[in-house]
């Protein structure tokens, strides 16, 4: 927590204390002289203030640890009684010191009466600063975890990433390598749509959320790269709704979209590959469907990013904001992703 909202929150404490001990000294303004109520106000603000910022200095991270917490009360009582003894001799001294004209026997039923108030008083103050410095430490505490999960998962979102890169590049790379001797044009186009690819994967994934339109642009140079191992109209790739300001997870879409080209088998028949983007209000839907062999085309050692990969990738940026469907018949495999565009969520409306 920042220093600034922790010292609000003390100034807000005080005052509360200010206001009810306001409130708990006007009516008895009657019965003593002013210089009488200054004086019991100044000891017992001395003491309260004292016994509230000597616990609440006292604590730290070490006694949330339960096998110190037993120790700690312990220590507080133990303090706060000794530390009400002297506090109370000086209360009697300056505002009572006709106490200790009495016999000895009202001296000590009198002292007990003056020190039981005080420790009533320093108690509650000593439990307010105990209680504070313990709720900001379990607050710090938490916010560090979060920051500690947080970077935990922008390292595990950084890994997965990672593994698209060099297996996606190794893969562009043969196909260009046999383009260059019997389609050089061809070739030229796809080193053109490769180097936009890495220009993007370089310089704008390392986000947390980019526009869902530079994701269809990549999606583009993507295909236009896979196209040439096609025939015409064998890749379709069809975009629906409203995309301006929706921001997803860089890269969201690669998984699905290797897999897919890895299994496909190439077919004379025009759709082999068909890709669905629709944004529709409040949701995204992504889908792909291509034509495979059988469905040992689709095993896991075929594939570059298994279910459980791609699963895991998904919990990691939508937690169980999103459904994942998997379909295989008459040997076509269709894959479906719908998330929810939510604001604060790792996709949603652009601020």
């Amino acid at each position: 927590m920042k220093r600034k909202h922790i010292i609000l929150i003390h100034v807000i404490f005080w005052s509360v204390i200010l206001v009810t001990t306001a409130l708990r000294i006007i009516p008895g303004m009657g019965e003593y002289s002013a210089g009488f109520i200054a004086s019991d106000i100044l000891i017992f603000a001395i003491s309260n203030v004292s016994i509230f910022y000597l616990c609440y200095f006292y604590i730290t991270k070490e006694h949330l640890a339960k096998r110190k917490t037993a120790g700690l009360i312990f220590m507080g009582l133990a303090f706060t009684v000794l530390y009400s003894i002297p506090v109370t001799f000086i209360y009697i001294y300056f505002l009572y010191d006709i106490v200790f004209t009495l016999i000895p026997r009202k001296i000590v039923l009198n002292s007990g009466r003056f020190y039981f108030r005080v420790l009533e008083a320093n108690f509650m103050y000593a439990m307010s600063g105990s209680l504070l410095k313990l709720a900001l430490l379990w607050y710090e505490n938490i916010m560090e975890r979060k920051e500690a999960e947080k970077q935990l998962l922008q390292g595990e979102l950084a890994l997965l990433r990672s593994q698209i890169n060099p297996r996606f590049l190794s893969n562009t790379l043969n196909n260009i390598k046999s383009l260059i001797g019997k389609q050089p044009d061809k070739a030229v186009y796809s080193i053109e749509n490769l180097s936009e690819i890495m220009s993007y994967m370089l310089y704008e994934t390392s986000a947390d959320k980019v526009p869902i339109d530079d994701e269809i642009k990549y999606i583009g140079n993507y295909l236009n790269l896979q196209r040439v191992r096609f025939r015409q109209g064998q890749v379709n790739f069809e975009v629906t709704g409203v995309t301006s300001g929706v921001e997803v997870p860089p890269l969201l879409f690669m998984p699905f979209l290797e897999n897919a080209f890895r299994a496909s088998v190439i077919t004379t028949n025009p759709g082999s590959i068909e890709i669905t983007l629709e944004v529709n209000g409040g949701e995204l839907t992504f889908g792909i469907t291509d034509h495979v062999k059988d469905i040992g085309n689709i095993a896991a050692e075929d594939k570059p990013f298994s279910s459980e990969t791609i699963k895991h990738f998904l919990d990691l940026q939508f937690g169980n904001n999103y459904s994942l469907e998997t379909n295989f018949r008459d040997n076509r495999y269709s894959v479906k992703l719908t998330a929810q565009l939510q604001q604060g969520s790792p996709i949603g409306l652009a601020p």
